[in-house]
């Protein structure tokens, strides 16, 4: 059985994996219900959506982590160790990985390379507004985001760093990490540089061929396995895009929609769709431990004052 972890209010993310074909026993657990609850079951756990936890809440879930741990019980994703977008970027880049810099707002920091964007640290919408080229155009941009209620703590201005594969077609790929195994997945085809969801058709005949080939030879598995060691992340989907023909990594995004293609006008897009299904369930069948025996206490101090607050309180999560 694989549990995983993630924010309530995310969950939807992860249930297609309950009608995936071949794949293991999985369930969905909110955090909520792991703060509450006495014990766990004993199954491999995998922590997931982290960046959207606030400070108390990321240490209960470390802390159920380590007792999980420590009760024989295999873990994905360390919430103490995994990297949030800005630190794992700054990484990439430190490393040589990356080419781009992001800077943090909140700290005073301002880009020495153009054009930017800006977005934030913890949300998964997207850049807030189009590329900026300047500093004026910069400022006015983050007065503006403030000024809609986003945290300054949470802004990043990101360099710009995306090439076309033709004339304003954008193709912005995945890879997934399982464990120890990393599985191709569908990337997407857009005309708009962030290619946040893609456009129905866009690439072409040719194009998806060239895609169904590349994810038959997982090309880019190998390549990316530094990136996820770089970010602590053992579990996760990173999203890139290639310049210059060398990898740069967006994000890994530890809680992704597990999307499923039910139709597409180019029959080598749902052939590339299913063979990617058939890896990930075969990946997670690698991770996948026994259900049974004696379930693992959340006994120590912390979790008992949460279950105290909570029934104090009346609610099924209370957040100091």
């Amino acid at each position: 059985m694989i549990c995983f972890a993630m924010t309530r209010s995310k969950m939807v993310t992860h249930e297609p994996l309950l009608k995936l074909p071949g794949t293991p026993d999985v369930r969905l657990w909110s955090y909520d219900r792991i703060f509450a609850a006495d014990s766990l079951p004993r199954a491999t756990w995998v922590f997931t959506d982290m960046d959207r936890l606030g400070f108390w809440d990321l240490e209960l879930a470390a802390l159920a982590y380590r007792l999980l741990e420590a009760a024989g019980v295999k873990c994905l994703n360390d919430p103490a160790r995994a990297c949030q977008r800005a630190s794992l970027l700054r990484r990439l880049r430190g490393a040589g990985l990356n080419r781009f810099g992001v800077w943090r707002v909140a700290d005073g920091e301002w880009p020495d390379a153009w054009p930017v964007f800006l977005r934030t640290d913890s949300g998964h919408r997207g850049p807030l507004g189009d590329l900026l080229y300047d500093r004026t155009a910069l400022e006015g941009a983050i007065d503006g985001a403030i000024a809609a209620g986003h945290p300054s703590r949470e802004l990043l201005v990101v360099e710009y760093c995306a090439q076309p594969i033709r004339d304003q077609l954008f193709h912005k790929r995945a890879v997934f990490r399982v464990g120890e195994t990393m599985v191709p997945t569908l990337g997407v085809f857009d005309e708009y540089w962030s290619a946040k969801r893609g456009k129905l058709g866009v690439a072409g005949l040719a194009l998806y061929e060239a895609e169904f080939t590349e994810l038959r030879e997982n090309r880019f598995g190998d390549p990316l396995r530094p990136a996820f060691e770089l970010g602590a992340i053992e579990y996760g989907r990173a999203d890139f895009a290639l310049v210059d023909g060398a990898p740069q990594v967006y994000e890994i995004n530890t809680n992704p929609t597990i999307g499923r293609v039910r139709e597409h006008p180019h029959p080598p897009r749902m052939e590339a769709a299913r063979h990617c299904e058939r890896r990930f369930a075969e990946a997670l069948h690698g991770i996948d431990s026994p259900h049974g025996g004696k379930a693992v206490a959340l006994d120590t101090r912390p979790f008992d004052k949460q279950r105290r607050k909570d029934s104090r309180l009346g609610t099924a999560h209370w957040t100091p």
